[in-house]
């Protein structure tokens, strides 16, 4: 099990929108669509779920800490503190609140894990001592935002009865309090990060991007897979399609009907306003040199052939690519901290151990 990035650089912004991936959308739920994470196991909501598995409330139960620590055992010492048991706990609950699918990875952690996810808290704790007034106030201001932005969400998964959220947050054993606490927590040590991040650094860091990073396509396309058919049967596919298309087919008509691509399909074989970077090398620079408008050749990838025609394309200007900089620049700067300051800090972990697997 791997975190890909800090929980000190995972802005309570960002995590909101993760909140609900993958449990469905409330019209989906009120239909009894989605299913409670098998290693959740909490006794009580899964006689909840027993009883009426159309609940929304069946879709996060309780998060089942993985270890056992006295309120008041010392988790981390670092220089300047400590990080105890009650509060490693809490911070673990209020992570599980803001992205229920990260609740599903601390339930199954192992010590390494457990280590992992205090020793990112312990960064994100000294950053955030580091804060002025002046930043405190502004992360507390957005933590209360993103509290009710996150509520929202989860109002909408249950059909907006305010009953069943409060019933929610007793049952996940966190409040507003303890939820704004810990988001302003992080929020701190991005904002003592960004503060060092100027605007001339990231207009530097724009000017010498290769074009090809900043530019951004809408693309529409035809796909036709060599996976269930031979080279020369692809390519001869592909050819009368792009002759139909040269005489004046509709394109997206086409796309719909013969295109292996399943990502867009049902959108007539377009992908817009995509960074051209996210494509295979062939169909970047399909993207990126072939005339706007026109049907182009053939190109080969591991796909398969692809029918390019690129409807429009531009390059990004720094004001519109400055915060999607400035997010790079932040996780630039927490490895910094993190490899040269951090393991200096930290006096020494007591991580506690995890909980024997059940014998059945």
């Amino acid at each position: 099990m791997k975190m890909n990035r800090s929980l000190a650089i995972l802005s309570s912004v960002a995590l909101t929108f993760a909140l609900l991936t993958g449990c469905g959308n409330a019209k989906e739920n009120e239909q009894g669509a989605g299913n409670t994470p098998s290693n959740q196991t909490d006794a009580g909501q899964n006689e909840q779920k027993a009883e009426d598995p159309n609940d929304p409330l069946a879709q996060f139960p309780k998060l089942d800490m993985p270890f056992t620590v006295e309120p008041d055992a010392t988790i981390v010492e670092y220089q300047g503190g400590k990080m105890k048991g009650k509060e490693f706990e809490t911070f673990l609950r209020v992570i599980n609140f803001m992205n229920p699918q990260q609740g599903g990875m601390i339930e199954v952690a192992g010590k390494d894990e457990l280590k992992a996810f205090a020793r990112e808290y312990t960064a994100t704790k000294i950053l955030s001592d580091r804060a002025d007034d002046a930043v405190k106030k502004e992360s507390k201001d957005m933590a209360e935002q993103t509290f009710e932005k996150i509520k929202g969400q989860y109002l909408a998964f249950f059909g907006k009865d305010e009953a069943k959220f409060d019933k929610f947050m007793e049952g996940q054993a966190v409040s507003k309090d303890i939820i704004v606490d810990q988001m302003t927590i992080i929020n701190n040590s991005i904002n003592v990060l960004k503060k060092e991040i100027g605007d001339p650094e990231l207009k530097k860091e724009y000017d010498a991007l290769d074009p090809a990073n900043r530019t951004v396509a809408s693309v529409r396309h035809i796909l036709i897979s060599t996976e269930s058919r031979s080279e020369e049967e692809a390519l001869k596919l592909v050819q009368d399609l792009e002759a139909r298309l040269k005489k004046g087919e509709d394109f997206a008509k086409l796309a719909t009907e013969f295109t292996d691509d399943p990502g867009s399909k049902e959108n007539g074989g377009l992908y817009a306003d995509t960074m051209v970077t996210q494509w295979v090398p062939e169909f970047k620079e399909a993207a990126l040199k072939q005339p706007i408008g026109e049907v182009g050749p053939p190109v080969k990838t591991n796909y398969g052939y692809h029918i390019v025609k690129v409807e429009n394309r531009k390059e990004k200007t720094f004001d519109e690519m400055k915060e999607q900089l400035r997010g790079v620049a932040l996780e630039r700067a927490y490895d910094t901290f993190s490899n040269s300051e951090l393991d200096k800090l930290v006096v020494a972990y007591h991580i506690p151990e995890p909980k024997q697997p059940a014998t059945k």
